[in-house]
């Protein structure tokens, strides 16, 4: 329906919930009736069918155009023209979402740029400038508001490149500070104004992938070729249990809290004890049995466990640790294979910190 699409859109693309002026005018923010149903105007002319040709895999949902169609204010029972939030009035002869997205990445529109901006950030460090990620608005100020208005206009500035503004965030002292609790940082207990880092779990994809790189192993996908990422798959329909454990959103709503990462028993079962884990470490052609196939030296093979998944050289007592482990085992395959397993459940691997 037109003004589902419209909510979507503008809760993704300008961090907005509209949904609030539906029906009455917004009780936390400026939007009137008028603003919704002139988004809703964007998107009344869509209409959509069930298919059984396209697709990948058929019965796809096929989008068309219909060549008329307004939308119409409940209340007044007028037309209501299609106009962006805080925009003139704008049509188009053939789709009116073409002239919506030249607003989108108008410089002159600054919803588009601090919501990108926001949600980066967010990405990044652990919580957003503005949290919830996507609900913007005069009542939900930025905890730094100069550091937000400062990424958006240079994310205009450089023409929305999202390389450029990530680099940006990477390269801050805020992104690089350490997690560490510190005299100087303890009295933000909840880290709203980022005096440290923040600690954050692997997201369910990120997980996958971290996975099968520190294995030496890839994880074939039904219906996809091999060689396909987590991070690539199209959508949730694509089957993997660890994905779902650790949070992978369904993706039936626009919200960023359906993806959760918040711990549960349920995730310490499945990298403890569950076949999947212990399946990719034994995995012939994977990182341990090449390490053993190559006769590589000990202190070789341990460093290079540690560097794939925690992204370190291990410490002069870790090496010496794992080697008296190692040679206690039966083979050196299993204890190469033991201390993997080990390291995929540390806090290290499983944490970005």
């Amino acid at each position: 329906m037109a003004d589902e699409w419209s909510e979507t859109v503008t809760q993704v693309f300008l961090g907005v919930r509209l949904q609030c002026a539906k029906c009455h005018h917004h009780p936390f923010e400026k939007w009137s009736q008028d603003d919704y149903y002139g988004m809703a105007a964007f998107f009344v002319r869509l209409g959509s069918k069930n298919s059984q040709e396209f697709g990948l895999f058929g019965r796809e949902t096929v989008i068309f155009l219909r060549p008329t169609g307004e939308a119409t204010h409940p209340r007044k029972r007028t037309v209501v023209k299609p106009h962006p939030l805080d925009g003139p009035e704008m049509d188009d002869p053939l789709d009116r979402r073409a002239k919506l997205a030249d607003w989108l990445v108008n410089k002159n529109n600054t919803l588009f740029a601090k919501n990108i901006a926001n949600r980066f950030w967010g990405y990044l460090m652990g919580r957003g400038l503005v949290e919830p990620l996507d609900d913007m608005r005069a009542t939900n100020p930025a905890s730094n508001p100069e550091v937000l208005d400062a990424l958006a206009a240079d994310f205009v500035k450089n023409k929305f490149d999202l390389k450029h503004l990530l680099r940006t965030i990477m390269q801050s002292r805020a992104y690089q500070l350490s997690s560490h609790v510190t005299d100087g940082n303890k009295a933000d207990p909840t880290n709203v104004h980022f005096s440290r880092y923040t600690v954050k779990r692997l997201t369910a994809e990120q997980m996958a992938d971290a996975i099968d790189y520190a294995t030496g192993t890839r994880e074939k996908y039904v219906g996809l070729p091999l060689g396909v990422r987590a991070i690539q798959l199209p959508d949730p329909r694509v089957r993997s249990y660890l994905m779902d454990v650790f949070g992978r959103p369904s993706r039936q709503i626009v919200c960023e809290c359906e993806r959760t990462t918040k711990p549960n028993i349920a995730q310490a079962l499945h990298t403890l004890n569950g076949d999947f884990l212990n399946r990719k470490i034994a995995d012939p052609q994977g990182r341990v049995q090449k390490l053993i196939q190559a006769k590589t030296p000990m202190p070789k093979a341990i460093d290079e466990l540690y560097l794939v998944t925690i992204g370190r050289p291990p410490r002069a007592e870790e090496v010496a640790k794992a080697q008296d482990y190692i040679a206690a085992a039966p083979t050196p395959r299993e204890g190469l294979q033991d201390l993997l397993w080990v390291l995929l459940n540390s806090r290290e691997f499983l944490f970005n910190h």
